[in-house]
């Protein structure tokens, strides 16, 4: 990375870090099964993890959520690929971001604003369209990579191996979800939204 691109940046996560400080949320617990609606964040530049986001949007759909995908493509326009998912997925581009590629555009706007449930940032590297917009994020409960430069954003957080791909970024998220809400059912002690896993 250029000596520019460092202070920019930088730049923008110290912006970024003053603007969270203002936005107000309801927070939710990580109950799977009263979730009706999720926000998916991810890398949609990359023909195989859009292929697997696809996959594991439409598993979520079919469990009878209510799924919503952004994804960030990294070129101007779409690939030849990206159509193959319409009208099930929503997308924004390069040209749509300023100088200091924080995003701007009406399908971002809406997908900010919208409470889910739950929101889980995909990404397997920090990218900071999208990591702008998971910070912002007006979700219940956030979920994200606990390397990310915006962990401190995230409610629930899960520390990747090295060699874990997205697919099993993803599943894993659910089913430690769905273990979560097995133990508050058989226990009377209410849990904290902050916990800490290993994928």
């Amino acid at each position: 990375m250029q000596i520019v691109d460092k202070v920019k940046l930088s730049l923008g996560h110290s912006l970024l870090n003053r603007e969270i400080k203002d936005i107000s949320r309801e927070r939710t617990d990580p109950d799977i099964h009263r979730a009706s609606s999720i926000g998916i964040l991810y890398d949609a530049t990359d023909r195989e993890e859009f292929f697997e986001v696809r996959e594991f949007f439409k598993d979520l759909r079919e469990s009878r959520k209510k799924a919503v995908s952004l994804g960030y493509i990294d070129y101007k326009e779409t690939l030849s690929f990206h159509p193959l998912a319409r009208p099930e997925a929503d997308y924004f581009f390069k040209n749509q971001l300023n100088w200091l590629s924080k995003p701007s555009s009406t399908v971002v706007d809406h997908f900010v604003a919208e409470p889910f449930d739950i929101l889980i940032h995909l990404s397997l590297k920090d990218l900071y369209p999208l990591d702008y917009i998971a910070a912002t994020s007006r979700a219940g409960l956030k979920i994200g990579r606990a390397s990310s430069a915006i962990a401190h954003c995230y409610d629930m957080s899960f520390h990747m191996d090295p060699k874990a791909d997205l697919k099993s970024f993803a599943y894993t998220i659910i089913h430690y979800l769905s273990q979560l809400n097995n133990e508050r059912s058989t226990s009377n002690t209410r849990k904290r939204s902050s916990h800490y896993y290993t994928v």
